[in-house]
């Protein structure tokens, strides 16, 4: 595998797993992708509508597992890929060196926009957040590949 992504979103059982999910689908073996969160509880399971959701589009994340943003992980990935423009500046401030190989979901379109966390929200509002995250892999798609 060459290219390898990592998603981060805040505790790595909502945005960034789906982010994965979707991505591994997209990309196939043409990049590795992995997710991880700025406050994660190490091994929590991914959200149960973040679940549903994607199992509504054949995407299984019954195996995911939450982990901590550490600075291994981001030192592995070509590119470091958060869902908001401040996490972006969290990961700035705390890991200098890796501010040229990160770049926000949302950055990748025409606008820039942050992927709003979905936690506590119904079941259509994980649909919603699943639908923006695959439009904006597309994005992510048509520059890496």
């Amino acid at each position: 595998m060459g290219l390898k992504i990592l998603f981060i979103c805040t505790g790595n059982t909502c945005r960034s797993p789906m982010a994965e999910g979707l991505a591994r689908v997209m990309f196939g073996d043409a990049v590795q992708v992995s997710s991880a969160g700025m406050e994660a509880w190490e091994g929590a399971e991914a959200s149960s509508y973040a679940l549903e959701v994607l199992k509504e589009q054949n995407v299984d994340l019954s195996r995911h597992r939450s982990r901590k943003i550490r600075a291994e992980l981001l030192a592995e990935a070509d590119w470091i890929i958060p869902m908001t423009q401040a996490q972006a500046k969290i990961l700035s401030e705390n890991f200098p060196q890796y501010v040229h190989k990160t770049r926000c979901l949302g950055d990748w379109g025409e606008q820039k926009r942050d992927v709003h966390d979905p936690w506590s929200g119904s079941l259509e509002v994980y649909r919603q957040t699943a639908q923006e995250i695959g439009e904006l892999l597309s994005a992510v798609k048509t520059h890496l590949l």
